[in-house]
């Protein structure tokens, strides 16, 4: 089991296999995670937002934390119970959390990520 992946007009065979002691691997590309996770919440009728604009928090540390945002030329505001900071490292939670108060959880999962950046057409799957 592997892959093979072409740059400088050679073909390169990297073997899983070979590399991780014959541990199996699997690729699930970051879009069809994304997929998945918005199916999910859709399907709870939960709703999903693309392209806002001016995403920001206000009292993320008090009873009812509020995201401002603007969609479509209107602005919009979200009144929480709390918010969850899940938007990555670079997000715009991190930067709004008063200081001394923010908690890290890191778990350690028994895979590795690998990520390759492309200079390629587009891919547009078909519904």
């Amino acid at each position: 089991m592997g892959s093979n992946l072409r740059f400088e007009g050679r073909g390169h065979r990297i073997d899983f296999q070979e590399l991780t002691g014959g541990k199996s691997i699997m690729i699930y590309a970051q879009h069809e995670v994304l997929k998945d996770l918005n199916n999910a919440r859709v399907a709870t009728g939960g709703r999903v937002y693309f392209e806002v604009e001016n995403v920001s928090i206000h009292d993320f540390d008090g009873d009812r934390p509020e995201i401002h945002y603007r969609k479509d030329g209107d602005n919009y505001e979200l009144s929480c119970d709390f918010i969850a900071g899940c938007d990555g490292f670079h997000g715009i939670c991190r930067p709004s959390i008063p200081a001394g108060v923010l908690t890290e959880y890191e778990r350690i999962y028994p895979f590795g990520w690998l990520g390759i950046l492309a200079d390629a057409a587009a891919f547009l799957p078909k519904n």
